[in-house]
């Protein structure tokens, strides 16, 4: 009895546990749906601006390196210890600017290296750049 009953009405019965489940983690999901829309629409702003943007590949360059510079750790042996790059530091801020200092001089070695094999000077304009010989 009980099994035909389930048999017949299983959609009434599914349609009553989606609509208790919704009620209790429902908030959940439009959270996460609220939170995933909004990094959508920032990429999207953020690509709108890249495009009108010719440097922008500078910050997408910076924001390439640093997502593969791996992240500042504690030390669990001596808590307000942290560690970046084999250096330990009293502070998580001194060992976050020491990342960051790391982080911005690879960009700046990137962008020299790809200078240098571009053939590009690196040294910035010389006498016999401007009109009258003159450095400015």
């Amino acid at each position: 009895m009980l099994s035909q009953a389930i048999g017949e009405y299983w959609h009434i019965l599914l349609l009553a546990a989606s609509m208790v489940g919704w009620r209790i983690w429902g908030h959940h999901f439009r959270a996460w749906a609220k939170h995933h829309e909004q990094r959508r629409r920032h990429a999207e702003l953020q690509a709108m601006y890249d495009r009108a943007n010719p440097n922008s590949h500078f910050r997408q360059s910076v924001e390439q390196i640093n997502e593969d510079t791996p992240a500042v750790a504690q030390l669990p042996e001596r808590p307000g210890t942290f560690i970046w790059g084999g250096s330990s530091f009293p502070t998580r801020a001194e060992a976050e600017a020491a990342r960051w200092h790391h982080v911005l001089s690879e960009a700046r070695s990137f962008y020299k290296d790809l200078d240098r094999e571009l053939g590009n000077r690196l040294a910035g304009r010389r006498s016999s750049d401007t009109i009258d010989g003159e450095r400015r």
